[in-house]
């Protein structure tokens, strides 16, 4: 009997670009559980670039196909899955927690301390076929098409979490989000106008403060000016910013915080520009400022960014679509951040 193959983008070991390659894989067969998807589309993250370059959370198995954005239809379904059928068009809740710690039980799931991701512990979905536990399973919305789904996954639901569930923005504050072109921040500046905040947002080009004010952004300043943080400042009548989220790490952590007005508060999710910078102690407690982590997002969180995007409320903000077999060119594309939105791999039908 010949064993049924597929394509799969996938690397045998960390390293640069060239580790990825397409190769022809056999199809996995659904526990149970479990369903097999086959892939429409998947978004790339920086989790895909962070995890090629080499784990910075521990060992994963090699060799990987990442991707953890994903639209695509139910294949096949294992043993004692319910409420589904083969057809079925869906996404996916990437996180797969225990259920059973002292943090799931009080919802707090994103930061169990066994907690996996689906396209880093497991194989995700730069291939042609997947699999999934169903209970991680989204309707996908009838609005958008697998493209536009598989563009919010991941960045809706952790800019959700990062401004809604940690910062708790609220309506009439004034929210700081710096590099304007990244997933989440493009996101983020929906979200933060949904929450009647306003909203500066800094970038590195005039066409990308164009595409940002026509996201919501109220202010768009370009970071490579040397007086940019006072331009912020002064767009809050000098007080500063009530919160900076801050996706980026090394390279933009002291400048947002120069952004905050007393009592401010910074939300940091990323740090794929560098782990540690100086932090210069003292502004922290004389102007009490608070420095606030957030890891991700909740299954609910991802069904209330879909559901509003679905109503045209949140944007899918997408730069370009390439079929997998330019997945290095993706992968450039972020490294280089030559991309407003998210790049997403185009899979299947």
């Amino acid at each position: 009997m010949t064993m049924k193959t597929m394509t799969a983008a996938l690397f045998h070991e960390h390293g640069e670009r060239d580790v990825l390659r397409l190769e022809r894989v056999p199809i996995p067969v659904p526990a149970a559980g479990e369903v097999r998807l086959k892939v429409a589309a998947c978004a790339l993250n920086w989790l895909d670039v962070g995890i090629r370059r080499g784990p910075q959370f521990g060992a994963v198995p090699l060799p990987l196909t990442t991707g953890v954005d994903v639209c695509g239809q139910i294949d096949a379904l294992g043993d004692g899955v319910a409420g589904w059928r083969e057809g079925d068009a869906v996404t996916l809740y990437s996180l797969v927690t225990c259920g059973l710690c002292e943090h799931c039980r009080a919802g707090d799931v994103t930061i169990c301390p066994q907690h996996a991701i689906i396209g880093e512990h497991s194989n995700g979905g730069l291939a042609e076929y997947m699999l999934a536990p169903a209970r991680n399973l989204i309707a996908k919305p009838a609005a958008l098409s697998a493209v536009e789904v598989a563009a919010l996954g991941v960045v809706s639901m952790t800019a959700w979490h990062m401004l809604i569930t940690v910062a708790r923005l609220r309506a009439g504050e004034t929210v700081f989000i710096p590099g304007a072109g990244g997933g989440v921040a493009s996101i983020g500046i929906q979200i933060a106008k949904y929450a009647g905040a306003t909203v500066i947002a800094s970038t590195s080009s005039s066409a990308k403060m164009a595409k940002a004010r026509e996201l919501g952004a109220d202010h768009v300043v370009n970071y490579h000016e040397d007086d940019w943080i006072e331009q912020v400042i002064d767009w809050t009548g000098g007080r500063g910013v009530d919160v900076a989220q801050d996706l980026v790490g090394a390279k933009t952590w002291a400048s947002s915080l120069q952004t905050l007005a007393r009592g401010g508060r910074m939300v940091v999710c990323g740090s794929h520009s560098g782990k540690r910078f100086p932090l210069h102690i003292p502004q922290i407690y004389h102007r009490q400022l608070s420095i606030l982590g957030s890891n991700g997002g909740t299954y609910n969180e991802l069904c209330t960014a879909l559901e509003l995007a679905n109503a045209g409320v949140l944007r899918p903000v997408i730069d370009r679509v390439l079929p997998l077999a330019d997945i290095r060119e993706g992968h450039r594309i972020l490294e280089e951040h030559d991309h407003f939105g998210k790049v997403v791999m185009q899979v299947g039908d």
